[in-house]
């Protein structure tokens, strides 16, 4: 009896704290800038727009190995689907980018009143 009180509420905190989660962020496709840049188009998909968020995507190269991150501001702007192009400074040619996640929860060092992401 006591494992299934446990697992019921490790299964509530688990769908509330999914609810959290402001942001979703798919890939849609990338382009090669220069040997250094890798261009990346992504789709965010906000539950409440009136919040700012944050998002991270990737470069990757041959060997699928990460070559470049970058994270990008969300202003809280009212539209709830954004897509996005963010250039990924790299540190080898990229052949491949990807989305890695959202959140809600803003690192201090990010500015959302000055997004270059409109």
């Amino acid at each position: 009896m006591a494992i299934i009180v446990v697992g019921i509420f490790f299964g509530f905190q688990y769908l509330q704290s999914r609810d959290d989660v402001n942001a979703q962020i798919s890939y849609v496709s990338h382009e090669e800038i220069d040997e250094d840049t890798l261009g990346v188009w992504v789709d965010v998909t906000r539950n409440r727009p009136e919040e700012a968020a944050y998002c991270i995507v990737q470069a990757y190269d041959y060997s699928k190995a990460e070559v470049g991150r970058r994270e990008f501001a969300l202003a809280p702007d009212g539209r709830e689907t954004i897509r996005a192009f963010v250039e990924i400074p790299t540190t080898a040619p990229a052949v491949a980018g990807d989305a890695y996640g959202c959140s809600s929860t803003i690192p201090p060092y990010m500015d959302t009143e000055h997004t270059i992401y409109e």
